[in-house]
């Protein structure tokens, strides 16, 4: 029976079985099927005729039920016993013949589950801080405006073809657990002159010439956030480099206009996407700690088990070595959760998982 998701079209995974048979059969080339499966999450290997298949969690969330399937599916569909939780926290699927990926996606999608545009020229995986909701420092549950931004992004004629990927991030509190700094968006709670709101910084990135991010805004509040993100997406879309892909990151735009040029045009931008979301409904949290934003938030340490905010639940860190999960691994961890009545799994950054 599939789980009721969001992020799952059964005629999106129609259409992409249509465009699969087509490649299959000679009347769809290499390159324009690279280009259609890409935005399907699905990637070529270097081995001929396997694919990975990357499926989107926002958030990094899933349930037992999602595990279990997920294990079903390697042992169904792939030539590798194993899947590979991502930094990015995503779930991976290696050495699955090109023939099956349909019928990957179908699976997956009666699980509530998706690979839409967790690769190719997109929005990625929009991550958060993995003690979203539970953690005894946060200002707020950044999971609402995750959902808020995927639903708003996801399929959005605006991020179907970017010069290039772009990657952004939500933080409950300063400490940025979400690795704000390094992304091409982060979004980073935080309270001033107690008011309720969030810190934007754009243009970082590891890779070729890594860079922090810049302060896009010190301070926006709820109502701004989705109009600020489409705003830099515009941005993206209208400047970025399409004709060097070593140069097509949102970072490269930083350099190109400098700081001042940059936070000039996104300002430009800013003033349409405004006008674009005036009757939009705005997401919204449930906000607590009624400080300045501007005390030092220690970090927690996740290499324990650690209490929640909610009284008497604790939070269980999976190691995940290399991140990879076998097949019993996969089984055995969702199984004694469903036994222990635990719903809310999370595939962390550093490639580990919480219970």
């Amino acid at each position: 029976m599939a789980l009721s998701s969001t992020v799952v079209d059964f005629e999106e995974i129609e259409r992409y079985e249509s465009g699969l048979q087509s490649f299959l059969d000679g009347s769809m080339d290499a390159d324009r099927f690279m280009a259609f499966r890409l935005q399907h999450g699905i990637y070529g290997q270097r081995q001929p005729g396997l694919h990975m298949v990357r499926i989107k969690l926002p958030g990094g969330q899933l349930v037992p039920l999602q595990l279990a399937a997920i294990a079903d599916i390697v042992e169904q569909y792939s030539q590798h016993d194993k899947a590979e939780i991502t930094t990015r926290q995503d779930i991976q699927l290696h050495f699955v013949p090109v023939a099956e990926t349909g019928k990957v996606m179908r699976k997956l999608g009666e699980a509530g589950l998706t690979t839409r545009e967790a690769c190719g020229n997109t929005v990625r995986n929009i991550t958060k801080c993995h003690l979203a909701g539970i953690c005894p420092k946060e200002h707020v549950d950044v999971a609402p405006f995750v959902q808020a931004a995927l639903c708003r992004f996801l399929r959005n004629p605006l991020t179907q073809a970017m010069p290039r990927k772009f990657k952004f991030s939500f933080s409950g509190c300063e400490q940025d657990c979400a690795q704000g700094m390094i992304n091409d968006l982060g979004i980073i709670a935080t309270r001033q002159n107690h008011r309720s709101g969030f810190k934007v910084m754009a243009g970082g990135g590891l890779g070729h010439k890594p860079r922090h991010a810049i302060v896009l805004e010190e301070f926006i509040e709820e109502s701004e956030l989705l109009p600020t993100i489409e705003a830099v997406l515009a941005l993206h879309n209208r400047y970025s480099d399409r004709k060097r892909r070593a140069k097509s990151r949102l970072k490269f735009l930083v350099e190109r206009f400098g700081e001042a040029g940059f936070l000039e045009k996104y300002r430009e931008e800013l003033s349409r996407t405004r006008a674009a979301f005036k009757n939009e409904t705005t997401p919204t949290g449930s906000w607590s700690h009624p400080g300045d934003g501007s005390t030092p938030i220690p970090q927690v340490n996740l290499r324990t088990v650690m209490e929640q905010k909610q009284p008497g639940h604790f939070v269980f860190p999976v190691s995940v070595p290399l991140g990879e999960l076998s097949i019993a691994q996969l089984r055995g961890i969702a199984q004694h959760a469903t036994e222990l009545g635990i719903e809310d799994m999370r595939c962390t950054q550093e490639q580990n998982l919480l219970l």
